[in-house]
């Protein structure tokens, strides 16, 4: 609930800070500085203290993980608005009532471009819920791996797709967003299937490369592509409204997702890769705007 209440001015702050001809590889740079590269080290170290001390070696890494929530709110506070304000004094808190006429204001004015990312947001949160809950357990009790090689998998995953992701982002300034995201989606399928028929280590790391090389050139353009389209003054309610969107997607799918796993641990995973081809035709009628919003 906390994180609901300031990562949409979080996210809009990072967006209106990107240059306008670099949204896609800044993007990349941003994700890599401030997760990718630092995963490397903690998910090696995590699987490493879950494997050797069991559960008090969960501990240890929640107590880190409050530490580290502690250093990124007191390095928040050094945070300045990039937005000009206006003159006109508003007030700090909105009304109840103000606030669903947001709402209502901000999903009449999507249409077109934004109405297809919002469809794009829903089918991912129906894809975390129907197996963002079952991934590990999957790979760890189904398949059979170690704590530890999962942890590895995960510091693998990163470590290869930052720069892969730099490449993806500077690419889809140059060449445009849809263009390199179209046919990502069937990778994407492709490595759910890998991994429903994975028997070890090295065929789940097969179905990793071949879902982050998707997943290289897919969100830096879809992140670039959403400060494209949505005006500087809306970033912030848009974001929120992605929340929303999101959020209700994946708290349906996770019962649905429950219901499959009960039958089989591999439904779930059967069912997003029909998921991921429902991106496609998202993806043959959306349209990048003429011109790019500031």
């Amino acid at each position: 609930m906390i994180n609901s209440l300031y990562s949409p001015a979080l996210h809009a702050l990072f967006q209106d800070s990107l240059p306008k001809d670099a949204r896609g590889f800044s993007s990349s740079l941003i994700d890599g500085i401030s997760w990718v590269i630092p995963s490397v080290f903690s998910l090696f170290f995590g699987g490493y203290l879950y494997e050797r001390y069991g559960l008090h070696g969960l501990k240890m890494s929640l107590f880190l993980i409050s530490i580290s929530y502690l250093v990124s709110g007191v390095l928040r506070c050094a945070l300045t608005e990039t937005l000009v304000k206006s003159e006109v004094n508003k007030p700090d808190i909105y009304p109840f009532r103000e606030f669903f006429s947001s709402l209502k204001r901000v999903f009449e004015w999507a249409y077109r471009s934004i109405g297809y990312l919002l469809m794009i947001e829903a089918l991912f949160g129906i894809i975390r819920g129907l197996v963002g809950s079952f991934w590990v357990l999957y790979a760890l009790r189904v398949i059979g791996i170690k704590k530890i090689e999962y942890g590895a998998l995960q510091a693998i995953f990163n470590i290869v797709y930052f720069p892969l992701s730099l490449y993806g982002g500077r690419l889809s300034d140059k060449r445009g967003r849809i263009r390199q995201m179209r046919y990502v989606p069937l990778l994407w399928a492709v490595s759910n299937l890998i991994f429903i028929k994975a028997t070890g280590f090295s065929m789940i790391l097969l179905s990793y490369l071949i879902s982050l090389l998707g997943e290289a050139f897919w969100w830096p353009a879809l992140d670039a592509l959403w400060i494209d389209v949505v005006p500087r003054s809306k970033r912030a309610r848009i974001s929120s409204v992605r929340n929303i969107v999101f959020g209700i997607s994946s708290s349906i799918a996770s019962a649905m997702g429950g219901l499959l796993c009960a039958r089989s641990p591999a439904y779930p995973f059967f069912f997003v890769a029909v998921v991921d081809l429902l991106f496609t035709p998202v993806m043959l009628v959306i349209r990048e705007p003429k011109e790019r919003e500031e």
